[in-house]
């Protein structure tokens, strides 16, 4: 008889899967999407069942030695989109499905089995024919409980999961499941079930032992019990509020009279870290209804529906997602909604917990494992029905799905840069519909090019909310010219100093004033104080954190830089030291030049600690906070500023790009813009794009509700087309221009580009390694735009020298991008392994 093969996805970055053969014991169990022991080399790893092939040209095989789960950890659609993302994302089959299951781990938990009802010889004697359930069985009589790796050493050479799934689907025993990616298993509390039956059973004991002294401490245990109501009472409560000791607890359950249990409590970090908001009741408008119509039509239909929700700040889209989402549930299917940022998802979880209560969960990577465990697992179960969370959550394994909305969809955060695979989720969002027969809803104020001209071929279909809701009015934004501002402040600088030289030439010579013409321009400190005033909300922009961008020398013009980065050191004045934020290498403020020996140094750029000082001083009365990367690293800390800000406890709230996105607060009616060129002039064919919809995004946090929003943009270049179409609230125009420069220069939407990235440590072997690529390429794809070899803009990080090849390829000639991937899969990887070379299909960031 011929045995079962299967394939096995083994964690790692090995690009193939592997092919075993399954005992006949086991061969029931061996299906796509549950993990299997095998003998890998001199070890034994835990894989993934992705395939049963019927046959194969491999000889030797050897077998497997256990099939570790009941049911699938990954099911179908789910297994189909691993392979998608694999493909596409050029990345090792076994990288995907370890980040599906979230903290990456494939291996074997220490789950414990206990008995699930009172063994008895009956039981055991019905075993005869199956005698590994019956040891496991007389194992658990006699112990309670017991590890998985203890049964198994108790039936080997047998597998332990066979005879356990059995005894499992008899309903004999229990299995507490450690998550199947972390060390985490389902949190219990020990309770006591308060019933009629246990009531009569307590009051025999009571009247037997009433002549027994030395059980009055667990008779007054009793007659507690008895005084309480009919329910369950946590063993913890009983501690805690009438100090009944845990002796005399454990000696009621040994002798009968009680029974101790236990109930799962699950762990839902969103519940404490929520935004809180208040709540409105929400008519849709016209927009909002017809856009809604056409959603829930596709949704009716029952097959795959693409839309792209195009709507300015404030136009209600999230009340659509929620109307939309509340008929898939009345349907019987699962919804996910996707966010861009973890700062976000507290203040989604709390708005669609209003209106769907419990069965709302989020899903991100600050939780915590026995959280995120707890979510997966309810979310499969069906117990949870929305899933909400940023890129990760496209893998929540939810049954039956019907909805999934991408939130900001033109957000570069849905793309993993750091690590295989490098996939973008917002595309695996329109491919896991695809496959669920889900509909996928891309919504944005500002959508991507390629998103928008996918909507303008038919690709998906396109909805538009031209106004916002409630009547509210788009905010005026005002443009500061910064370099005509300062060069008037230093011409009356000039002026002052040549008065006090005609006034006292030595104490103004003495004096060495220095010009600072400050970051907060004259129109945005009145527009400030005009607010403050009113009692209103201020948002500061400045995305770059940190106080300034880098400390240079006053005597040489030296610049400190990382010894591991071609970069800059940003000075951090809170923490009084030099930081880089590629490597995370810090220093010690220096006393003196490396160079020179001079004592003397400046601090340029503007960072958020800079600006939250220089408001300080402008604005001593005023509470001001800040929020970036540096003060939300606890957990919560999102949530917890949100809410202060919410409420009036802060005035104004300086931050990076996460105040810009998604944030409805109706008391901001004032937001500033410090630097408008930050991301402006980065040598990135996105740099204009990412401009646009940043400032739009965070000018549309301003007077969301019936009080006119005010926003005052800083700029050097008030000229550009980019700041000219933020001004004017004119998406369409921007995009015109920007298909026109892309068609010219043969940039995504009308190519591919893939960028191959080459690392080491020794700079000549990783050039080499790029020039014989681009040689391939060269040969493989003659046709074909290729840049480069060159080193990247940041030519090293982590003591790593990094050269790029880019490949442009034409979408006309490769529709199906089948063409790009055979060559891409042809290409040498460099030998000896001291230079990485690492592909990113579709990459958000050239630099």
């Amino acid at each position: 008889m011929q045995k079962t093969l299967i394939d096995l996805a083994v964690p790692g970055n090995l690009d193939r899967v592997f092919t075993y053969t399954v005992p006949a014991n086991l061969a029931h169990m061996a299906r796509p999407g549950v993990r299997a022991l095998a003998p890998f080399g001199r070890k034994h790893v835990a894989g993934i069942i992705v395939g049963v092939p019927e046959s194969t040209t491999v000889s030797g095989l050897r077998d497997i030695i256990d099939v570790i789960d009941d049911e699938p950890l990954v099911g179908e659609e789910l297994m189909k989109l691993a392979r998608w993302i694999s493909s596409y994302y050029l990345a090792p089959i076994g990288e995907v499905l370890r980040t599906m299951l979230v903290t990456g781990s494939t291996g074997v938990g220490k789950s414990t089995v206990r008995a699930a009802v009172e063994i008895t010889d009956g039981m055991i004697d019905g075993l005869s024919s199956a005698p590994l359930q019956r040891d496991i069985l007389r194992h658990l009589r006699k112990t309670g409980k017991a590890a998985i790796s203890t049964l198994g050493k108790l039936v080997a050479p047998a597998s332990v999961h066979s005879p356990l799934a059995e005894l499992r689907r008899k309903g004999y025993v229990s299995v507490t499941e450690q998550s199947p990616y972390a060390r985490s298993t389902a949190k219990t509390e020990a309770v006591i079930t308060l019933d009629e039956a246990g009531r009569r059973s307590r009051a025999e004991w009571l009247k037997a032992t009433e002549t027994n002294a030395r059980l009055s401490r667990q008779r007054e245990v009793v007659k507690l019990l008895g005084a309480m109501h009919p329910g369950v009472i946590t063993v913890e409560s009983l501690r805690r509020d009438h100090g009944v000791p845990m002796g005399a607890l454990r000696a009621l359950a040994v002798k009968k009279v009680i029974e101790i249990g236990a109930r799962e409590v699950l762990r839902d970090g969103s519940s404490q870290h929520e935004h809180r908001e208040e709540h409105r009741e929400i008519t849709l408008n016209g927009d909002q209804s017809r856009a809604l119509g056409r959603i829930l039509a596709s949704v009716t239909s029952g097959s795959y529906g693409a839309f792209l929700l195009w709507g300015v700040t404030g136009s209600g889209k999230t009340q659509v997602y929620i109307e939309a989402i509340a008929k898939v549930l009345e349907a019987g299917r699962t919804a996910l909604v996707l966010v861009p940022e973890i700062a976000l998802t507290p203040q989604t979880v709390g708005r669609f917990r209003r209106h769907f209560g419990d069965r709302v969960v989020m899903f991100h990577s600050r939780m915590s494992r026995g959280e995120r465990f707890d979510a997966w697992r309810l979310s499969r179960e069906g117990r949870y029905t929305i899933v909400i969370g940023p890129r990760s959550a496209v893998f929540a394994p939810l049954p039956r799905l019907g909805l999934i909305v991408v939130d900001e969809e033109h957000e570069a955060s849905y793309k993993q840069y750091d690590q295989s695979p490098r996939y973008n989720a917002r595309d695996a969002a329109v491919v896991r519909a695809n496959l669920a027969g889900a509909v996928v809803v891309l919504g944005s104020a500002t959508p991507s090019v390629e998103s928008f001209a996918n909507a303008l071929r038919g690709k998906y279909q396109l909805l538009e909310l031209p106004v916002r809701a409630d009547g509210a009015k788009l905010p005026l934004i005002r443009i500061v010219d910064t370099k005509a501002e300062r060069d008037a402040k230093f011409e009356l600088f000039r002026a002052s100093r040549r008065e006090h030289f005609k006034t006292d030439r030595d104490r103004a010579r003495l004096s060495r004033m220095k010009f600072d013409p400050g970051s907060i321009s004259d129109l945005l400190r009145d527009r400030i104080a005009d607010r403050l005033s009113k009692k209103e909300g201020v948002l500061i922009l400045q995305n770059r954190r940190g106080f300034s961008a880098y400390m240079e020398c006053a005597g040489c013009a030296a610049v400190r830089m990382c010894p591991r980065c071609q970069i800059s050191l940003t000075y951090h004045r809170a923490q009084t030291h030099l930081r880089c934020h590629y490597c995370g290498h810090a220093e010690v403020l220096p006393l003196f030049c490396g160079e020179c020996g001079s004592a003397d140094f400046a601090y340029r750029g503007l960072g958020t600690q800079k600006v939250e000082e220089e408001l300080g001083t402008a604005f001593p009365t005023a509470a001001i906070d800040r929020m970036d990367l540096d003060t939300t690293t606890r957990k919560g800390s999102h949530a917890e500023i949100l809410n202060r800000f919410s409420a009036g406890e802060i005035d104004i709230l300086v931050g990076t790009q996460m105040i810009a996105k998604g944030l409805d607060i109706p008391r901001v009616t004032l937001v500033g813009v410090v630097s408008a060129d930050t991301q402006l002039l980065l040598p990135d064919f996105r740099a204009a794009e990412r401009t646009f919809q940043l400032l739009t995004q965070v000018s549309g946090r301003a007077g969301r509700r019936r009080v006119e929003g005010e926003v005052v943009i800083q700029t050097s270049q008030a000229g550009h087309a980019t700041i000219r179409d933020v001004a004017a609230h004119d998406y369409r125009r921007f995009f015109d221009d920007e298909m026109r420069y892309r068609k010219e220069l043969f940039y995504p939407p009308f190519s591919r580009i893939t960028l191959i990235e080459f690392s080491g440590e020794k700079e000549g072997e990783v050039g080499d390694a790029a020039r014989s690529c681009y040689r391939d390429l060269r040969k493989f794809l003659p046709e074909t735009p290729v840049l480069g070899p060159a080193p990247a803009v940041i030519a090293r990080i982590r003591d790593r020298f990094r050269w790029h090849v880019i490949l442009k390829m034409p979408k006309d000639h490769d529709r199906s991008g089948s063409v790009l991937e055979d060559t891409l899969r042809r290409l040498r990887r460099p030998s000896g392994g001291r230079v990485r070379m690492t592909i990113d299909t579709d990459p958000q960031n050239l630099m």
